[in-house]
């Protein structure tokens, strides 16, 4: 669980609870929920922790391997559900942790429940991202336009383009979804 790395890697780094909440503006005591699993932070709240402790985003989830070849399972699969996103990211590349090696592209599988958005806010990124319908149709909105795309269908975004994500199907979507560079969710 994401709480049990932070604690880790914070305690690794010799740091008190309250020493990291001083650094992030957060009270001690929603540090100690976090690293219990009571709650999931937000993505921002994530990435301050990061900064905290001095260690990128990608190493709050990554795993102990270091191998240059890795096949990941699928009941091994990293998942993870962020606060300001309305659904869970299963992770099918993994997630590196050695420093000197950079993720060229993460990918990860989603299921969008019918009518439902992906976020209540506006997604954007530094990196090209492509969205590939394993099952249903989405909606991408990007800028002014909107993109409707089904079964089969992928559609790629450029980096810094602000879009949003909504399953105008009446069924359940799932997609594939691929970032690169990886943005170290």
């Amino acid at each position: 669980m994401i709480g049990e790395k932070i604690r880790t890697i914070r305690k690794r780094k010799n740091l008190t609870i309250v020493e990291v909440s001083e650094k992030i503006n957060v009270t001690p005591g929603y540090i100690s929920q976090i690293e219990r699993d009571l709650i999931s932070p937000s993505l921002a709240v994530l990435r301050r922790l990061s900064d905290a402790l001095d260690v990128s985003l990608s190493d709050l989830f990554n795993d102990e391997t270091q191998d240059d070849v890795v096949t990941i399972l699928e009941k091994g699969r990293t998942k993870v559900k962020f606060g300001n996103i309305n659904v869970e990211l299963e992770f099918i590349t993994p997630i590196l942790k050695n420093k000197s090696k950079s993720a060229n592209l993460e990918a990860f599988l989603f299921k969008l429940p019918s009518k439902t958005w992906l976020s209540e806010q506006k997604i954007l990124h530094e990196a090209k991202e492509c969205i590939y319908v394993l099952k249903g149709k989405i909606e991408c909105h990007i800028c002014d336009k909107i993109y409707t795309i089904s079964k089969g269908d992928s559609i790629c975004v450029s980096e810094n383009n602000e879009h949003l994500i909504f399953n105008c199907d009446n069924d359940e979507t799932e997609a594939l979804c691929i970032i690169s560079p990886a943005i170290h969710l």
